[in-house]
């Protein structure tokens, strides 16, 4: 118990907890002013927000703690929007639920249990899988490259090597087209039958996200910017530029044969943007 008060109590431990906390909900690089903010909180017990104030007033106390991440103006200014050192990439395997989520992934009545097979050799990362006690990540790694000359870091980028970065938009493309099938790379084993887009015949269930009775009768024109417009909203926040919504809608209209197919490639195109794989809003460099 003296040993476990001491490391709990040890002036370390509040600033160490907090950026970990910060960089796990959100962003990689916090300033040391709101690596400070919460910390106070942590070692206080108690956050206010205008009148109101979360926690007991305990040292520890995490709900106080985690207050004061999602309230701090570096978690909500949309200010930060222009400061390419915001916002983190997100995990591997936050992606693909965000993609089973909102496009309203559901299983296959002969399939009430649904199995995600050998994500932590697919794709980096599994539940309750972590290699170590430290979990998936490194807070402190930085990737070759931009974020390394810049002295910044991101800690979910020490899982993305290319065999997963491959296995992951491999999963994500077979879940979109064959539904949660083993065609071509999926997630899971499923059962006996053909790989053919849009059957799902070896699917344990299938994304039901598709168009309402009344827009289906609308023109491909007004399909592509309600779709697209909706799938940015869920699928990225809304963060998806104008530049990747203009490409996803031609490529919507493309498709000549019917709307299902046409979501499909939306889909696709989305699963593939930059703002789907970060949580902060992409600039094109021109380069």
């Amino acid at each position: 118990e003296a040993g476990l008060d001491h490391y709990f109590y040890h002036p370390n431990t509040a600033p160490f907890v907090s950026l970990r906390l910060i960089q796990r909900l959100v962003t990689s690089n916090p300033s040391p002013r709101y690596i400070k903010e919460v910390a106070r909180a942590f070692k206080t017990g108690s956050y206010s927000f205008g009148a109101k104030v979360f926690g007991s007033g305990s040292y520890g106390d995490l709900g106080a703690a985690v207050a004061a991440i999602f309230l701090d103006r570096e978690a909500r200014s949309v200010a930060l929007d222009a400061d390419a050192s915001h916002g983190s990439l997100r995990e591997p395997i936050l992606k693909v639920v965000a993609l089973m989520r909102s496009m309203e992934f559901d299983a296959l009545p002969h399939e009430p249990v649904i199995q995600l097979l050998d994500m932590d050799e697919k794709i980096g990362q599994m539940p309750h899988a972590s290699p170590t006690v430290f979990s998936f990540f490194l807070p402190e790694f930085s990737p070759q490259g931009t974020l390394e000359d810049g002295t910044l870091v991101g800690p979910e980028a020490s899982v993305l090597d290319m065999p997963r970065i491959v296995g992951l938009l491999d999963g994500l493309f077979s879940m979109i087209k064959y539904g949660l099938a083993p065609c071509y790379n999926g997630f899971t084993d499923g059962n006996g039958g053909g790989c053919n887009e849009g059957t799902y015949e070896r699917a344990t269930g299938i994304l039901e996200y598709g168009l309402s009775g009344s827009e289906v009768e609308t023109s491909r024109e007004l399909q592509a910017d309600t779709v697209v417009d909706e799938m940015a909203t869920l699928m990225t926040a809304g963060r998806l530029s104008e530049q990747s919504r203009q490409i996803i809608k031609e490529a919507y209209n493309s498709v000549s044969s019917d709307s299902a197919a046409a979501i499909r490639v939306a889909q696709q195109l989305i699963v593939s943007s930059p703002e789907f794989h970060t949580t902060n809003p992409n600039f094109f460099s021109s380069r």
